[in-house]
């Protein structure tokens, strides 16, 4: 045991070192995973959160059969039965529908200015009402089969603007007589249940223009049944999936499910496309895997060179001591079993590395045989290697200075071999890609380390007749520096392939993270300046002509301009319509100026912020509203008022029009007539510096407040502006998908990278200094001065 701890204290800094190696080994192997997985599930969570209620959630939707006796509570729970295990747990709640079509719901009697057919009421009876909302006044409904008027109930809001009351009667188709019995209040507006029934929290209140009033009112079950024969009654069981409880690891359980799903509606038919959306986000994260593994892999692979640099240095300094025990009969496994007692110090490093990695945040991935794998690698580095010195004094390169340019056959064809191989990895990823369905193949993503593995080894076979050329060339000067040191390095440069190879491959991964990883961030920030084409941008119903001038006076804005967006104006070429169209009125040179002062990535063309005053009016196009229209002019209604235009160019897209909008029209506002003008109001504005967004906020609710007074004011008018900066669409940008995922996996490559790059220069400093020592000694006897041994260490 002393002799044993003995040899321990002699070998500390090796030991040291390779239990360092495994322990960061162990934090890469077990602790990037988990973090990658907590990013993806993340990512997943917020992307399915984000979609509407129509595409989350599963919802069935049919028709009752005459004769059919069912119950669409019992339905509720039969339907959920047939889920598959994966999708049934994970249902947060659910609730069953039975609704009239508003469309086909008109009522009369309700004192509002509307002619024939101008009031439509769709009446709803369903679970979770009574859960959902305070009672403020009068009871919920007990309508009486076949007996008195249906019993309904409003909400607050609707009942203020719609003038009902309790006690207030209208008639249903004019035939049917119902009875408001109860006002309600909802406990949260924003709440899921209220998502397919925004007319039920705010009525669609028309102005004067010949719309129709829309509203939802609660019912109950007998209630609904008296409008069977009146109208068709739609029932829908409704299932909202908990995105809290979804993660990467039950996606693809999740998929099937759903999609088995389409095929398990109890006579109804299922509306949903969560399915498909799951699997898009699987498709990414499968991507976003591949691209970590590549880092991983690169680090991994220096890591094992850096432990394989670390026992060779380690088995050299001992090099003496090992042809001592083998002069005196030692066998060659039993001097290996020495070290292998020291280096097994390295399994308690690999343990804690593990944990600690286990400790980083996230769900686990089933990365542990990794771990052990490079713990082995590890701890028989050393044993191996002593074995081999002892078995062949050469092999541990203490003479490093006497190699040759000659390669042996076992070394060529490892090399050939991994030259082979690189070049294979690329044909494959050309072929197939770096990702699959089966998930990541360890193969292609290690042929980044193979080929810049095999760059460290056509380097290092053709350097060597380089330098030797010069040492033969520096032989004819003056001076013996220069041709002593190239010398010497065209002999040792074939014997430094470890630290040449581990080097050119922890450079490659740094070099390959930062760029891509500078790149994907030029990418965003472009996305982000097509989205907002400013600093910040402002947003609300209307706003008053004065509103811009107050912006510009907000301390910190360097440049404003109003636009009006209508994402459904009417596109009309030769008095015929061709149908909706995303339209854009904005004044081309103020919003040149904001885009020069935001310091945005985007060119306005010259077209739109030349135009001037004509009609029709200069307008850029969509491709798609080009194809569309088939000549060179149209018209597009805004405001209920048409507005001639000429087609000035067509562009692609157009900021900040949304991606999404493929048929859009831009008015340059200052090319409109005066008279035109007066029918145009701002609803949103472009904002160049760095302005107080609250102040930018009390601005904007003030001149829609002045809007709303000067006599427009509509009935469903709520004053909200909308401030949006550039940072905070940036950061949700960063927060989608896989985005954060790709950004953890680069800034692992470069920081690892250049922290291993680091480590490998050292190795190659440290593994030849007792050469260059011993070579620098002897020179020095023969005369070399201080500067010129120095300088013969730098060549």
């Amino acid at each position: 045991m002393k002799r044993w701890i003995a040899r321990v204290r002699a070998t500390t800094g090796p030991l040291a070192l390779l239990g360092t190696l495994t322990l960061l080994a162990g934090i890469l192997v077990v602790g990037a995973p988990r973090m990658a997985n907590r990013l993806t599930d993340a990512g997943l969570r917020n992307d399915i959160s984000q979609l509407s209620y129509t595409a989350r959630d599963l919802t069935y939707r049919g028709v009752k059969e005459q004769g059919d006796n069912w119950r669409p509570g019992g339905r509720l729970v039969d339907q959920e039965e047939l889920f598959y295990p994966a999708l049934r747990e994970r249902i947060e709640a659910s609730w069953w529908a039975v609704t009239t079509s508003i469309e086909k719901s008109w009522v009369t009697g309700t004192g509002l200015p509307a002619k024939r057919d101008g009031v439509r009421f769709s009446i709803r009876a369903g679970s979770g009402l009574e859960e959902q909302v305070d009672l403020v006044e009068g009871r919920f409904p007990a309508t009486r089969v076949d007996e008195g008027p249906i019993e309904v109930v409003i909400t607050e809001w609707n009942a203020d603007k719609l003038g009902q009351r309790v006690g207030s009667t209208f008639k249903f188709n004019d035939l049917v007589p119902v009875k408001v019995v109860g006002i309600v209040r909802p406990h949260d507006e924003n709440g899921t249940y209220w998502e397919p029934v925004p007319y039920a929290l705010r009525a669609y209140l028309p102005n004067d223009d010949g719309d129709p009033w829309r509203a939802v009112v609660f019912s109950d079950e007998p209630g609904l049944e008296q409008l069977t024969n009146l109208v068709d009654i739609i029932y829908e069981w409704r299932y909202r999936v908990d995105t809290a409880r979804l993660d990467m690891g039950v996606l693809p359980d999740m998929v099937e499910a759903v999609s088995v799903a389409r095929r398990q509606g109890l006579n109804s038919s299922l509306l949903t496309s969560l399915d498909s959306q799951l699997a898009k986000f699987a498709d990414q994260a499968r991507a976003g895997a591949a691209l970590l593994a590549v880092v991983q892999v690169g680090a991994l692979i220096t890591l094992a060179g850096l432990v394989l640099l670390a026992a060779r240095v380690a088995v050299a300094r001992r090099r003496s001591e090992f042809a001592l025990l083998r002069a005196r009969g030692g066998a060659i496994v039993t001097i290996g079993s020495y070290t292998l007692l020291e280096s097994l110090l390295v399994v308690p490093a690999a343990v804690v590395g593990g944990l600690l990695g286990a400790a980083v945040p996230g769900r686990p991935a089933l990365t542990w045989p990794i771990l052990v794998a490079f713990t082995a690698l590890a701890a028989l580095a050393v044993p191996v290697m002593t074995m081999r010195t002892a078995y062949d004094a050469s092999f541990s390169g203490e003479r490093s200075d006497m190699a040759v340019a000659r390669v042996g056959l076992k070394r060529r064809t490892a090399e050939l071999s991994l030259l082979v191989l690189a070049g294979l990895g690329v044909w494959l990823l050309r072929e197939r890609g770096l990702s699959s369905a089966d998930g990541v193949d360890v193969y292609l993503a290690a042929v980044p380390a193979l080929l810049a593995g095999g760059a460290a080894v056509a380097m290092v076979r053709l350097v060597p007749p380089v330098v030797g050329r010069l040492g033969r060339l520096s032989a004819r000067g003056r001076g013996a520096v220069n041709f002593l040191g190239l010398s010497r390095a065209g002999r040792t440069a074939g014997a430094v392939i470890g630290p040449v190879a581990v080097l050119v491959v922890a450079v490659s991964t740094a070099v390959f993270s930062v760029a891509v990883a500078g790149t994907i961030d030029e990418g965003r920030d472009r996305s982000t300046d097509l989205h907002m084409a400013a600093d910040m941008k402002v947003d609300g119903y209307y706003f008053d002509d004065k509103t811009q001038t107050e912006l510009a006076a907000v301390p910190g804005v360097e440049a404003v301009t109003q636009y009006m967006a209508d994402g459904a104006s009417d596109l009309v070429v030769d008095q015929k319509r061709l149908g909706s169209v995303y339209a854009l009125v904005l004044d081309g040179q103020a919003y040149a100026r904001v885009v020069a002062a935001s310091d945005v990535d985007i060119t306005p063309p010259k077209v739109f912020t030349d135009a001037v005053p004509g009609s029709p009016v200069p307008a850029l196009v969509s491709p798609g509203v080009a194809k569309l229209l088939g000549a060179d002019h149209g018209t597009v209604s805004l405001r209920g008022r048409n507005y001639d235009f000429r087609v000035a160019a067509v562009v692609d897209g157009f900021p900040p029009i949304a991606n999404g909008a493929s048929n859009f029209v831009v008015v340059p506002w200052q090319a409109v007539p005066a008279e035109a003008q007066q029918a145009l109001n701002p609803n949103g504005f472009l904002l160049a510096g760095d302005p107080d967004p609250e102040q930018v906020r009390k601005v904007g609710d003030a001149g829609q407040e002045r809007w709303a007074s000067e006599g427009f004011r509509p009935r469903a008018y709520e004053s909200v502006t909308e401030v949006t900066t550039w940072e905070q669409a940036r950061a949700e940008l960063d927060k989608s998908s896989i985005n954060a995922v790709v950004s953890f996996a680069y800034g692992i490559g470069a920081g690892a990278g250049v922290a291993l790059a680091l480590l490998a220069i050292a190795f190659a400093v440290v593994s030849g200094a007792r050469g260059r020592g011993t070579v620098l000694s002897r020179l020095r006897t023969m005369g070399l001065s201080r500067g010129q041994g120095r300088r013969l260490l730098l060549v």
